[in-house]
């Protein structure tokens, strides 16, 4: 079981550091744009699982940024308060992970990392992204050995990772299952859109009840209905999806995912309520 004293011990002094690098974002122009969220609320959020992670409801899949344009979406998404990344060594062709990598020059006190990458990966990765720690670590296999385990509680004690997990492309109910029942995985990237989220969902409750797991959202484009919509729906079907991963890379597909989002929570769907949200922000460094 991930130790949870470690993520919540966050000091006055990082926490006083986020809120500041919050508050800047949102005073400065991009051009002849001014970040939204220097006007409206906080993006809604919710708890990913055991991690304590408080994530925006939308996160930003970063599996299509590909050219110098893109970084310009990255920077855009973050200053609108999308708090939680999603990239991959492999994606684009490594330009997606330079890409994030060049926006942590200056955001990364403002993001929560996930990567999809192995454990022997990991310090390629921290190097690619300017960064000294990934938030969460989320490769393709769900190996749930002895061994693989002590790979992650390596990586954790060397302060290179907060927690792990895994992405489920197929046979999704069984991998999150036997991953439930081994217990020391933290996160599930799963697909899950409008025509699996039914099947799916007593699976997710089943290991969000045992295990207080996480799940971050892909593929999420499948099934009727226009994209916003969906959004919409997906969200607000079950309270243990926790965040909605779709990938992006303009950024009227980044105000227009806000938008839905914004929408679906303000018709009343679940999340923690901001105010103790503010009380007990994770710090977005890593803890001592």
């Amino acid at each position: 079981m991930t130790d949870l004293t470690t993520t919540v011990r966050a000091s006055r002094r990082e926490f006083m550091a986020t809120t500041g690098a919050v508050v800047a974002a949102g005073a400065l122009a991009f051009g002849d744009w001014t970040p939204a969220r220097a006007q409206a609320a906080p993006l809604p959020r919710r708890r990913l699982g055991r991690t304590g992670l408080r994530v925006t409801a939308l996160s930003f899949g970063a599996i299509q940024l590909a050219d110098a344009s893109h970084r310009r979406v990255l920077d855009y998404a973050v200053d609108e308060g999308i708090n939680y990344i999603h990239t991959c060594p492999g994606y684009t062709g490594g330009r997606s992970i330079q890409i994030v990598g060049e926006v942590m020059r200056t955001k990364r006190d403002q993001v929560y990392l996930a990567v999809k990458a192995s454990p022997g990966e990991v310090d390629d990765c921290l190097r690619i992204l300017n960064t000294d720690h990934i938030d969460v670590l989320i490769p393709d296999t769900n190996d749930n050995s002895d061994e693989e385990r002590e790979r992650y509680a390596t990586l954790r004690e060397a302060g290179k990772i907060r927690f792990s997990g895994f992405a489920a492309h197929g046979d999704m109910e069984g991998r999150i299952a036997r991953t439930a029942e081994a217990g020391w995985r933290d996160v599930v990237l799963v697909r899950y859109n409008l025509v699996v989220a039914d099947q799916l969902n007593p699976v997710l409750d089943a290991a969000v009840e045992s295990q207080k797991m996480g799940f971050m959202a892909m593929k999420v484009a499948e099934g009727p209905g226009e994209f916003a919509d969906k959004l919409t729906r997906l969200i607000r079907g079950n309270a243990n999806m926790h965040t909605l991963t779709p990938g992006m890379n303009s950024q009227d597909q980044v105000r227009d995912n806000i938008a839905a989002i914004r929408a679906a929570f303000a018709d009343g769907v679940p999340h923690q309520d901001l105010e103790e949200e503010a009380a007990e922000e994770i710090a977005l460094a890593c803890t001592d």
